[in-house]
């Protein structure tokens, strides 16, 4: 079966090639500009590998090329039922999926392994390709797609992954036999959506994956990240599926992805040209627990001080405050950092001294500069480590349990712009340019969120929910929130806990499933 599967991705690959090389089927000149810029090579494959493949578990399945990872009905189940629940907790887990916001996902009747298209393999692969930075330069990139072995395909699901900073944390990272700590991503999406009959493109992002010479443009860049997760299905349809003219195109991220797969939404609406040079259309965009509202809700959301009284209570609902005091330093590093490389601004004129360079206890973890740069761009030490150390920093600073604002963890200057809103300093005028939710959507759109979230506040969608159905009452949005009672996961520290914003995908993929398929 794996030689097959092989043998059919490079057929595919070189009927796209084939095509591509002949100039493709006609795309048409009208409605807009190209949207992409093929002379710097934008969307154009560079390279593509099989990396594995997963055995859904359904009857007649061969063994999966990688016994790290079981069936992926088997490998779901473990994902929301680990260890430290115990049968109760996973017996809710599964049966509040079987509900109609999770289009009644019963995991009894094994919709994975038995699914309805009799899909037994899927395919991953791993392809880089040319994307523009934010100062116009091209830029070769990676990612990864999950391929379901079957010619009755669904359409291709675009999922924009959220914030990492571990450069390897990233989807084309799969997890497999021979990398048993890659990334979660590829497997758990394969399961959700790819065993449903979806291609699943992945981007790892700019600064991210196999693109190590450069920062990555973090959040306040939402037009640069969207434009290269598009650019990615581009060189995947050219690449492999070519013969399939005009595909669905469903559109999904969580938490910094969600933002992006907002954007994406939109730059595909104000230019049809994009559904020619995609050879797909666009037929449903919903994100989770996006950060789609910058300046007016996530902002003042790390400005605030969150304490235990807070507790998912207004105005920010956070689900669990230590989680929120352990994650403000790292999300606020990454964007600091990330916006003082591409302005060329020093990044000790944005971050505290303290905060930024490392303590002689932290100097391992930071790199041959010392310092948060070298934490974040030069490290190759784990996620969590990262944020542990992170954190550390900040407590150099009078950042602390009872005070978790994040005021104390930047120079005077910029802390007194951001919580005056200052337009003409230029970090507040980028962070008002990076909210993606002002226009009128009118392609359906679900905007998914937890009632209540540490990371990123759920007042993100509300207020892009709220500002979108003021402009068109009669459009075709919702705002879905699931009640974190409803899911169990292990605690942030100890024990379990309700779902958190950490813990959510295995749970919002399914609820972003239920939308795709009523959008066929």
């Amino acid at each position: 079966m794996k030689n097959i599967g092989w043998v059919r991705t490079l057929v595919l690959l070189c009927l796209g090639l084939a095509i591509s090389a002949c100039g493709g089927s006609s795309s048409g000149t009208s409605g807009g500009p190209a949207p992409f810029d093929t002379a710097k090579g934008e969307g154009v494959l560079d390279s593509s590998s099989s990396v594995t493949s997963y055995a859904t578990g359904g009857s007649g399945a061969g063994p999966a090329d990688d016994s790290t990872v079981p069936p992926l009905n088997a490998y779901y189940l473990a994902t929301i039922c680990p260890s430290a629940l115990s049968q109760a907790q996973c017996t809710q887990n599964q049966t509040n999926l079987d509900t109609p916001a999770f289009g009644n996902f019963n995991l009894g009747t094994d919709p994975i392994g038995n699914n309805p298209l009799g899909i037994t393999s899927i395919s991953a692969l791993k392809i880089t390709y040319g994307a523009i930075n934010v100062n116009g330069a091209p830029v070769t990139v990676s990612g990864g797609v999950v391929v379901p072995q079957t010619d009755a395909f669904k359409g291709i699901i675009l999922y924009f992954h959220g914030t990492v900073a571990q450069r390897s944390n990233v989807p084309s990272n799969f997890l497999t036999d021979s990398n048993p700590n890659g990334n979660s991503n590829g497997p758990l999406l394969a399961a959700t959506w790819a065993s449903q009959g979806y291609i699943v493109v992945m981007p790892d992002y700019i600064g991210l994956g196999d693109d190590t010479a450069n920062p990555h443009p973090y959040v306040l860049y939402p037009r640069v990240n969207a434009q290269s997760g598009l650019a990615m299905v581009k060189a995947v349809q050219q690449a492999h599926f070519s013969h399939k003219f005009h595909m669905p195109l469903y559109i999904t991220g969580y938490s910094e992805g969600g933002a992006y797969a907002l954007e994406a939404g939109r730059l595909m609406q104000g230019n049809p040209r994009y559904a020619s040079a995609l050879g797909a259309s666009l037929k449903d965009v919903s994100p989770f627990s996006g950060v789609y509202d910058v300046s007016g809700s996530e902002l003042p959301f790390l400005l605030a001080n969150i304490t235990a009284a807070d507790k998912q209570s207004p105005p920010w609902f956070p689900e669990d405050p230590t989680t929120t005091l352990i994650a403000k330093p790292y999300v606020s590093a990454d964007l600091a950092l990330s916006f003082s490389h591409y302005q060329n601004i020093a990044a000790t004129d944005i971050v505290a001294g303290a905060f930024y360079n490392c303590t002689s206890a932290n100097l391992p973890m930071c790199g041959t500069s010392g310092t948060l740069d070298g934490l974040f761009y030069q490290s190759t030490i784990s996620e969590i480590s990262i944020i542990t150390t992170a954190f550390s920093q900040a407590t150099q600073t009078d950042y602390s349990g009872s005070n978790n604002s994040v005021t104390p963890l930047l120079t005077s200057t910029y802390a007194n712009a951001l919580s005056n809103q200052d337009l003409s300093n230029p970090l507040y005028a980028a962070i008002v340019e990076a909210n993606t939710y002002p226009f009128t959507p009118k392609f359906p759109l679900a905007l998914l969120s937890l009632q209540m979230d540490s990371v990123v506040t759920r007042v993100n969608t509300d207020v892009a929910f709220s500002y979108m159905i003021d402009k068109n009452p009669k459009g075709p949005y919702q705002e879905i929130l699931v009640d974190n009672n409803d899911f169990i996961t292990p605690g942030l520290l100890f024990g379990t806990a309700p779902v958190d914003h950490l813990g959510e995908l295995p749970f919002m993929a399914i609820a972003a499933l239920n939308q795709f398929n009523v959008h066929p």
